[in-house]
């Protein structure tokens, strides 16, 4: 299609980087990356590459999901032997609710992570500090933070195939997302405060 003149030439490059090996390693180094310190969620990611090019959004989803439980999973394992990497854009308030819940629950805490608004890093960090056990943690992991990631991969695919008519509007797609994305997250840090 990239003799349609309604469709991007930015969606196009960046369909192509997703349908490429890199483009598989960059999804699932940027979900390794927020699980250890970056303040990124692989959503934003996602958001670009899914609808740029809808058939690799599953394989994309995968790949960012598989990176963020690695990476829950080396933060674990340094906060495990007293190395807690920086987490950017977190509060007070929010490791100390990870804490209790933490201690509550062990490795079953992180299942809050989805809906809390709370980087899934701290979940790590706090769980590798109370050594809950890093299988139980890379499980409950995968079944929370794993399916969500998957999960918003897929409605980002799917939105993906209904918008193609609306591909030369890719550009402001990509600025409206990042914009929401960075307004939802001002909004969390500023509700955890």
């Amino acid at each position: 299609m990239s003799d349609n003149p309604r469709d991007s030439r930015l969606r196009r490059r960046a369909a192509r980087l997703a349908r490429s090996r890199w483009g598989t390693a960059l999804a699932a180094a940027w979900g390794f990356a927020e699980a250890v310190s970056w303040p990124v969620l692989p959503e934003v990611a996602l958001a670009g590459f899914c609808v740029a090019d809808p058939r690799s959004g599953p394989r994309l989803s995968l790949a960012a999901a598989a990176g963020s439980v690695a990476g829950g999973l080396i933060t674990y394992t340094l906060a495990e032997r007293g190395v807690v990497p920086p987490s950017p854009l977190t509060t007070r308030r929010m490791h100390d609710t990870v804490a209790a819940q933490t201690r509550d629950e062990g490795a079953r805490a992180v299942r809050h992570q989805p809906l809390a608004g709370i980087p899934y890093k701290v979940y790590a960090a706090r769980a590798g500090k109370e050594r809950v056990g890093a299988l139980s943690f890379a499980q409950s992991s995968a079944r929370a933070r794993g399916t969500r990631i998957v999960t918003a991969g897929l409605a980002l695919t799917a939105f993906g195939i209904a918008a193609r008519s609306q591909r030369h509007r890719y550009a402001p797609y990509l600025v409206a997302t990042g914009t929401g994305f960075g307004a939802a997250l001002t909004l969390i840090v500023r509700g955890w405060r």
